[in-house]
């Protein structure tokens, strides 16, 4: 007994133990606390060093990000069964409801894309807020700065967010924002990385909000850069972008000012009123560090368990948890049609890896899984029963729905699902099916990345 007590208060037990009841304390996806367990029992100051670093999602963050109030709105009640289930879940977490009077338009195209930002960019006349994940010091950055100084010299108050670790090379490069600057614009890098204890590095701000005289929104899945925005270049990288006004514009200004207060401190008044424009409905649901409830999660398994007839799934990095994956599976053995469009490859060996099992799996359950062969499918969107559409900064993978701070629109409305789903078939076009490569070898290493990838 001597022995085993004097064993407890060694060093290194003695900090395997302490990290592992913080790591049973806290409420997390099993796969994910077997694999904290086992590293930090097998090495007991390393994954202590990684515990720290990485395992952060809300249990750390709570106290330093304020959690994401909404201003009241009124209701409007969807009509469709899925509709009503989905939006309930939501409302029941607190986050704001679907709005009527909103006008909203979707492209694939990069030309049009760079046409829309460009020219609100130019329109925009009191503000422009805009939050990304990537900025690119490229020849398509360099023109946003410019264009984005000239504004800020005729007296538009410009606010531009970054992720910093996403954008490293950007962070590590701040001389290139100057002109900006001293225009009067104002450049943040959210959880910069001068110090890795406080900068909460796991945690990723992967939401794009593009914000002008909030009034206007563009935003879905183009971070700022050639290959987003760059016809040329884009050719070989297909994203989907959308651009929103009306009644749910305030939603996403409530979003970038906590954020932006989060990275500054500074606190942004964020009360213009916009203007009822169009017919359609539509809902925000941000998710993050800065939520308590996993609403975007449990708002796609609430959709896939009411969906009846058809899912229609698009994304370049899927690696969902195991609720995710069984209810797809189980969506096919009640007879809905489940279709998967993702790249042949993505801009990640490791994704590329972590995904196959998870594909080859849906293959073997029935699900049509397309590969989109002609470069890099960056967009992200899901359609249910012709009823409801998500679609946004999320991917469907473990660290979208469970780590990253994302934003995610719903949209209610026929005529824009329909055009959505036209954007589907017109990239599935494109697209072959996919055929797994089942080499003993290569199933042994998708494997063995499949244990990590929920750290990815």
């Amino acid at each position: 007994m001597s022995d085993l007590i004097q064993a407890l208060f060694e060093p290194d037990m003695l900090l395997a133990l302490l990290v592992a009841l913080h790591v049973l304390y806290h409420r997390r996806p099993t796969q994910t606390l077997i694999i904290w367990l086992l590293l930090v029992m097998l090495m007991p100051w390393v994954g202590a060093l990684l515990y720290l670093l990485f395992a952060s999602r809300k249990v750390f963050a709570r106290r330093t990000k304020p959690l994401l109030d909404f201003p009241p709105a009124t209701v409007c009640h969807p009509s469709h069964s899925l509709q009503q289930q989905v939006h309930k879940l939501c409302i029941s977490n607190g986050l704001p409801p679907a709005l009527g009077d909103n006008s909203l338009e979707l492209t694939i195209e990069p030309a049009t894309a760079r046409s829309w930002l460009l020219q609100a960019i130019e329109q925009a006349r009191h503000s422009i807020h805009l939050e990304t994940y990537i900025f690119r010091l490229d020849a398509t950055g360099r023109e946003l700065l410019g264009l984005l100084a000239e504004k800020a010299r005729q007296g538009v108050q410009v606010r531009l967010l970054i992720d910093a670790f996403g954008s490293l090379r950007a962070y590590l490069s701040r001389g290139a924002f100057g002109e900006l600057i001293e225009a009067g614009g104002e450049v943040v890098f959210f959880q910069p990385l001068g110090s890795l204890f406080k900068s909460r590095i796991n945690l990723r701000n992967h939401r794009k909000i593009y914000l002008f005289d909030q009034q206007k929104i563009i935003a879905g899945g183009i971070n700022l850069g050639a290959e987003y925005l760059d016809p040329g270049i884009a050719q070989t990288w297909a994203d989907m972008t959308f651009r929103l006004e009306g009644t749910v514009v305030p939603m996403y200004a409530q979003i970038f000012a906590a954020d932006w207060h989060y990275a500054t401190g500074s606190v942004l008044d964020m009360d213009s009123a916009p203007l009822p424009l169009g017919h359609q409905v539509v809902q925000v649901i941000p998710s993050g560090p800065d939520l308590e409830q996993d609403t975007l999660r449990e708002a796609l398994l609430c959709a896939i368990h009411q969906a009846r007839s058809e899912i229609h799934m698009m994304t370049p990095y899927f690696i969902p948890d195991q609720l995710v994956l069984e209810a797809v599976m189980m969506a096919v053995k009640r007879g809905v049609r489940v279709r998967l469009l993702t790249p042949v490859k993505t801009d990640h060996l490791l994704f590329d890896w972590g995904r196959a099992p998870y594909m080859r799996e849906l293959a073997e359950a029935g699900v049509e899984i397309r590969c989109f062969s002609q470069g890099m499918l960056h967009a992200k969107a899901v359609v249910f029963d012709h009823a409801l559409a998500m679609m946004g900064s999320a991917n469907l993978d473990y660290r979208s729905l469970l780590i990253n701070y994302e934003v995610v629109t719903l949209c209610y409305d026929e005529r824009t699902i329909g055009n959505l789903l036209g954007l589907f078939d017109a990239l599935d076009a494109k697209a072959a099916k996919f055929e797994p490569v089942d080499t003993g070898w290569r199933r042994f290493f998708e494997n063995l990345v499949r244990i990590i990838t929920p750290a990815l």
